[in-house]
């Protein structure tokens, strides 16, 4: 499912030549600040204090911010993960919106880089692309039809393997607590077949010893 992963080791910096990739899929010429196709960015579900009432998604009326997370490298092996220990991930959603009149958007995926301002690793010390498979409808729609041209999709954007890389490798980070960055952008493709990156997003997680 995943199309291009790399992970930067201490070994890399001697290495001639030995970079960290881009997630730059298509070229943002055309996409300035999402102008075509924008990233509103990462939200949450709305919890149900009532059990079994399952969470309210977040949709185009209510979409409650998922501003990022505490973490530690030693016990979570994915973000979004469960938080509040229900069986289930909380957060993660990531909000996106087509904005071309008359064109549809299929969504292939977001580019993932992991960014840890004084980590002894190249910055991104970490890059991947999670496919994200989802349509978006175009910007306008004939009167009395539904707009679909939006959607929240949970996504694992921080994966397994990387989070354990991050825990293998931890003195080459800074000591905990310390920030890290996921800066996220979303790629997908017209119906004319023409690219797009969206702008970019970032997600604050907090690392905590």
């Amino acid at each position: 499912m995943r199309r291009a992963r790399t992970m930067m080791v201490a070994a890399c910096v001697a290495l001639a030549g030995c970079g960290s990739g881009s997630n730059d899929q298509c070229g943002k010429g055309s996409n300035d600040q999402g102008v075509s196709f924008r990233a509103l960015g990462v939200f949450q579900e709305v919890q149900e204090q009532v059990a079994p009432a399952p969470d309210t998604l977040p949709n185009l009326e209510n979409h409650p911010g998922d501003s990022g997370r505490i973490v530690s490298l030693s016990q979570t092996t994915v973000i979004p993960n469960d938080g509040n220990g229900d069986g289930d991930l909380d957060g993660g959603f990531l909000g996106m919106q087509n904005n071309l009149e008359s064109q549809s958007l299929n969504v292939k995926g977001v580019s993932v880089e992991i960014v840890i301002p004084g980590a002894l690793l190249p910055n991104p010390v970490a890059t991947d692309f999670v496919a994200v498979a989802v349509a978006l409808g175009p910007a306008v729609v004939a009167e009395g039809e539904e707009a679909t041209n939006s959607a929240f999709v949970q996504t694992l954007f921080v994966q397994p393997d990387i989070m354990a890389f991050l825990n293998q490798n931890q003195t080459l980070l800074p000591p905990a607590p310390f920030t890290m960055n996921v800066v996220m952008t979303l790629t997908a493709v017209s119906d004319s077949g023409d690219c797009f990156d969206s702008n970019e997003i970032t997600y604050t997680v907090s690392v905590q010893p």
